[in-house]
């Protein structure tokens, strides 16, 4: 009982960690996605012809979405364990009942929450004003709920290695946002020279989009299973190294 209750505190703690700070956490990236929806849909969008028989304004829409719920996810979990490491508020945390599993547990669901609000709010939006129906709600959401379990991950990864506030910010400016664009957020790979089609294709992150895609729109460039495999086998893979990593108690303390 006391594990359980040490555990709903820290997941509600989490939640209300971001939600305080609404007009920092949720309206910015709100705005930046309708900036890019406004920029390169109704902009470019005219000159761009349709991709997969969908005009190019409704194509990035599922990308966007996945590009809020990674980033976002991202930033809640790495940002939150940073600061709990940084003020030496993770001691409380480490000397509660509490085992590694339901601590990483509770900070990705944090990731989660934000995650799927980010994408769910894009979605939701976007669709409506474009009246354009949802192709597979089970689908999107598996895959809205796969990117935010495994960016959460990563962000506690990144939170655990990072020594400076700079050094946590260098992962998401210089590989994240690199993965995400080359992810095919903004295009069709099947449009690319086949240099750079090789090299999204071993990008993971085009799988999600890809995915995400096909859950909105019904439109696949790869097989949907390819996207599910992958895209789950890494979501496990770090989240059981996450695990790992609070049980040998790596760099818990600063």
């Amino acid at each position: 009982m006391g594990s359980f209750t040490g555990f709903a505190t820290l997941v509600t703690q989490e939640f209300f960690r971001f939600w305080r700070l609404i007009r920092q956490t949720i309206f910015p990236p709100i705005l930046t996605t309708l900036l890019f929806i406004l920029i390169f849909g109704f902009s470019l969008g005219e000159r761009i012809q349709e991709i997969h028989g969908f005009p190019y304004i409704l194509y990035i829409i599922p990308g966007l979405a996945a590009m809020g719920v990674m980033n976002n996810a991202f930033s809640n979990t790495s940002t939150s364990l940073y600061m709990a490491r940084f003020d030496q508020s993770l001691d409380n945390i480490l000397a509660a009942p509490l085992k590694p599993i339901e601590i990483v547990t509770a900070l990705v669901v944090g990731g989660i929450a934000r995650g799927i609000l980010i994408g769910g709010i894009t979605l939701a939006v976007s669709l409506l004003l474009l009246k354009q129906p949802l192709f597979s709600w089970p689908v999107t959401f598996f895959f809205l709920i796969q990117q935010s379990i495994l960016f959460g991950c990563w962000g506690i990864i990144g939170a655990l290695r990072a020594k400076t506030w700079d050094s946590l910010a260098t992962t998401q400016t210089f590989v994240i946002t690199p993965l995400v664009y080359l992810g095919g957020v903004f295009y069709s790979i099947n449009l690319l020279p086949d240099i750079w089609k090789k090299i999204s294709i071993v990008n993971p992150l085009f799988y999600m989009v890809d995915g995400i895609r096909y859950g909105v729109l019904g439109i696949l460039e790869v097989p949907l299973w390819h996207s599910v495999a992958l895209s789950g086998l890494l979501t496990l893979l770090l989240f059981a190294l996450c695990v790992y990593l609070f049980q040998i108690g790596y760099k818990l303390v600063r």
